[in-house]
């Protein structure tokens, strides 16, 4: 019975890790981009070989360019774009509507393996008590 019980704990500090740490890792990136105002300078076409449209985004005073994570848009069109805090020349930039994305999509997993960690710890707990009978 006790080795039940070692086995699930182990586990579900095992688990628990795993499914934690990639969430502390993406809440870091996150916190580490700020939203910008970025123009487009340089169409370039979609497919695999383009790495997207070239931008320039101001920073502190200064013009920065940089790469859009998105392809065909005109030059002159103006874009809200998530950049990096420090962000200087060669810089890739993110639409400002999917920057949260990464993130959320870890949550919902953390939350459902935590959900499932929780049924198994119930389970074993059920075991437990139970005893024999």
């Amino acid at each position: 019975m006790a080795s039940i019980l070692l086995v699930l704990g182990v586990l579900g500090v095992v688990v628990a890790g795993v499914t934690v740490w990639p969430l502390v890792a993406a809440a870091d990136e996150q916190s580490k981009l700020r939203p910008a105002t970025a123009t487009v300078v340089e169409q370039r076409p979609c497919g695999r070989q383009t790495k997207g449209d070239r931008i320039e985004v101001q920073i502190g005073g200064k013009t920065r360019t940089g790469t859009f994570n998105g392809c065909g848009h005109l030059e002159g069109h103006e874009l809200e774009v998530m950049i990096p805090a420090g962000a200087s020349d060669g810089f890739v930039a993110i639409p400002a509507d999917s920057a949260g994305t990464e993130l959320e999509d870890l949550v919902l997993r953390a939350n459902l393996v935590l959900a499932t960690l929780a049924a198994v710890a119930g389970g074993g707990y059920g075991i437990l008590l139970g005893g024999k009978r």
